[in-house]
């Protein structure tokens, strides 16, 4: 058993255009979200849909790893989850149905919640975080597996409450991104993403990111989430950020 699943909701074979163009990248900010917690002690694991065929794959996960939480983190680093998003919706909310039938608790974060928490929320959802989503995940964490912090006082928050839905205050976004630990790239299937891509191109490319926001106005990609606001790493962040994926490809 362990202490939180992650999964997102991009499926690469949901996006024609996409699996056409064979160019996949691992789910960098929920493998950020991942590292966060394990950095707390919490015993994590991902369950990475980029090359399901389907939401029902799910299952074998949730029985093998018997998770006490459930998270859908969606990449709001890649502009790519926004894209086919009915598809995909329709694969979160399955995803969700899959494991409250195994009475796990389900948190989601992700740019299409922050626009719809409700229906998030009435699909299946415990909580929905809105804005930027990790130092809210390691609270709500902390939260429900060691009964700290009751939930209505945590930043970031939306929920219901006697079927009405309750929104907690905003939490200020994190200007000091070398606060975050790196991503947990061992999580990934890196094989899987390799040999796609040497497949398709005689060549294997990874993602990273350096910072987070945009100043422009784009009413879609990750503005839920990261808002109209430009922060980025140190420098020596990023180089030793760049050793490290190396190190893993």
């Amino acid at each position: 058993m362990i202490d939180v699943l992650f999964a997102h909701s991009y499926f690469l074979r949901f996006d024609p255009k996409q699996w056409k163009a064979q160019q996949p990248f691992p789910p960098l900010a929920t493998i950020y979200a991942a590292s966060v917690l394990r950095n707390e002690g919490w015993k994590v694991d991902l369950f990475d849909t980029m090359f399901s065929l389907s939401a029902e794959e799910l299952t074998t996960a949730l029985d093998d790893v018997k998770p006490k939480v459930f998270v859908i983190y969606d990449d709001g680093f890649n502009y790519l989850t926004k894209m086919c998003l009915t598809n995909m919706r329709d694969a979160a909310f399955r995803m969700m149905q899959l494991a409250k039938e195994r009475g796990i608790t389900v948190i989601v974060s992700s740019s299409d919640a922050t626009d719809h928490s409700e229906d998030y929320l009435r699909g299946g959802a415990d909580y929905v975080i809105f804005g930027e989503g990790e130092l809210t995940l390691k609270e709500l964490i902390s939260s429900i597996l060691n009964e700290t912090v009751k939930a209505e006082l945590i930043a970031g928050l939306r929920f219901l409450k006697d079927g009405q839905l309750v929104q907690n205050a905003p939490r200020k976004n994190a200007t000091d991104l070398d606060q975050f630990p790196l991503p947990a790239w061992d999580l990934v299937d890196m094989e899987a993403y390799r040999n796609i891509w040497l497949s398709a191109h005689d060549k294997f490319i990874l993602n990273m990111v350096t910072t987070r926001g945009c100043p422009f106005k784009c009413n879609w990609c990750a503005k839920p989430i990261y808002g109209n606001r430009y922060n980025s790493r140190s420098p020596e962040r990023g180089c030793r950020r760049t050793k490290h994926v190396e190190g893993n490809i």
